[in-house]
């Protein structure tokens, strides 16, 4: 399969997220500490999904138009979902200290990221028919 550069950069990226989900989630069994869901479950939807649903609409928009704006995109996202699954691990795993700053610091930047992603698409996504 031959993506645009974006879609297969999120396509990769989504693979990345989705191994890490599956071995966080075998290290919580494995250590029975389930009161880690919570970061692992963000791991899974902000990380894994909503990398691979990521990759499908740059596909389907078929060119790398955006250019600097999608790879903004792309770190900022993953950025905001690394600071803030990191924050909630250590909370989970230590309680509230200095790492739960990091919580509401990602998901910050996720939201500015998402605002972002809606702003790059939004003139696209008319639903004009090209057919006369």
């Amino acid at each position: 399969m031959t993506l645009n550069s974006i879609a297969g950069r999120w396509a990769r990226t989504a693979l990345v997220w989705f191994v890490a989900t599956i071995l966080f989630g075998m290290y919580m069994g494995v250590t029975q500490q389930f009161g880690l869901s919570s970061p692992h479950a963000h791991m899974g939807l902000l990380g894994w999904v909503s990398a691979a649903l990521f990759a499908f609409l740059h596909a389907f928009a078929g060119d790398d138009q955006r250019g600097r704006g999608a790879i903004i995109h792309w770190v900022a996202h993953n950025l905001g979902v690394a600071t803030m699954v990191t924050g909630m691990f250590m909370t989970a795993r230590s309680g509230p200290d200095v790492w739960t700053v990091l919580i509401p610091l990602g998901g910050i930047v996720v939201v500015v990221a998402t605002i972002w992603l809606a702003l790059m698409f939004w003139p696209r996504l008319s639903g004009r028919s090209t057919a006369a």
